[in-house]
């Protein structure tokens, strides 16, 4: 996801759990009495821990890899260029208005699921050239990603403060192991990702007798001897999103058999109500010059993305 857009996701994520720093608190839970209850409640917590890591690796490793093919693999028409952009413009907007909203209306493992199943269909989407169907699953994609980068990091605070509880240890390094746990699988997609996509579609070695142009001189129009730059054929795209999107399926599968719920996630609220203050405090940073600051930041970082997703991963 956009660096932009999960930091305004998070900022929004820790104003809510300093104010209920546990969205399941329960004081029975907490007693250290219990040694065999305080046992449970740690294997219980890294437990889902790895669950959500395993399944997001498993969803995920196609998406990113899908992404970093989409100037290539989707270039008619820059197709895959602007469904990209579509998802990140949505994005955005899900990421200011629905992911408190919807959290409290559904909790936090319905989200998790219902946003493996839209990047799933995201996934699936890339089978066919087709217009309608990529623009519709980016739509559906961006407007579910919001919600769902914020109940992931809702539901990992939350197994991090519930393992806390038993050993009385330092909040903020187990907070920190629990998300660096979580970073381990969602970095590692990016690798897995292209190392699948590099082997199922590596084109064999042939000779070429002249030579090309690359690094600051490369020009795409003119570098018909570099074959990374041919779409690939029906079968090497149809093997490639077919494995990723039976990757994504088993992730849902996992998430819903062995995901355990939050029991107090789930909360009474107007959401209109809520929307509107999300709105006016988004607003309210401007105020501050320090986020100000930030701004061009954050464009500099929206505008490298894409280029080395889209331009840099040509070659």
């Amino acid at each position: 996801m956009d660096k932009p857009v999960r930091e305004h996701i998070l900022s929004d994520v820790v104003e809510d759990l300093r104010q209920n720093p546990s969205i399941n608190e329960d004081e029975d839970d907490l007693d250290l009495g219990d040694k065999s209850k305080t046992k449970r409640i740690r294997r219980s917590s890294l437990r889902n821990l790895i669950v959500f890591s395993v399944c997001y690796f498993l969803c995920y490793t196609g998406f990113w890899a899908l992404s970093n093919l989409q100037s290539t693999m989707n270039a008619a028409g820059g197709l895959g260029d602007y469904s990209q952009a579509v998802i990140y413009i949505f994005s955005m907007i899900s990421s200011l208005f629905l992911p408190k909203v919807l959290i409290d209306k559904f909790g936090c493992k319905n989200i998790l699921v219902f946003g493996t199943l839209v990047c799933t269909f995201s996934i699936a989407s890339n089978m066919f050239l087709r217009w309608d169907l990529m623009m519709t699953a980016s739509v559906l994609f961006g407007l579910a990603n919001g919600p769902f980068v914020a109940a992931q990091t809702y539901y990992i605070d939350e197994m991090a403060t519930r393992f806390q509880s038993t050993i009385r240890g330092n909040m903020e390094f187990i907070m920190a192991l629990f998300f660096g746990i979580f970073s381990i699988f969602s970095e590692s997609t990016q690798i897995s990702g292209n190392l699948l996509s590099y082997f199922i579609l590596n084109p064999p070695p042939e000779n070429v007798t002249h030579q090309t142009e690359c690094g600051a001189e490369f020009i795409p129009s003119k570098n018909d001897t570099n074959q990374n730059l041919n779409p690939p054929s029906d079968f090497e795209r149809h093997l490639l999103v077919g494995i990723y999107l039976g990757m994504a399926l088993l992730s849902a599968l996992i998430l819903v058999i062995f995901l355990d719920p939050l029991k107090n996630d789930l909360k009474d609220g107007n959401g209109c109500k809520v929307i509107f203050e999300r709105f006016a405090s988004a607003f309210k940073h401007l105020q501050n010059p320090h986020q100000l600051l930030l701004l061009p930041l954050s464009v500099y970082i929206g505008l490298e993305g894409p280029f080395y997703g889209n331009e840099v991963t040509q070659v």
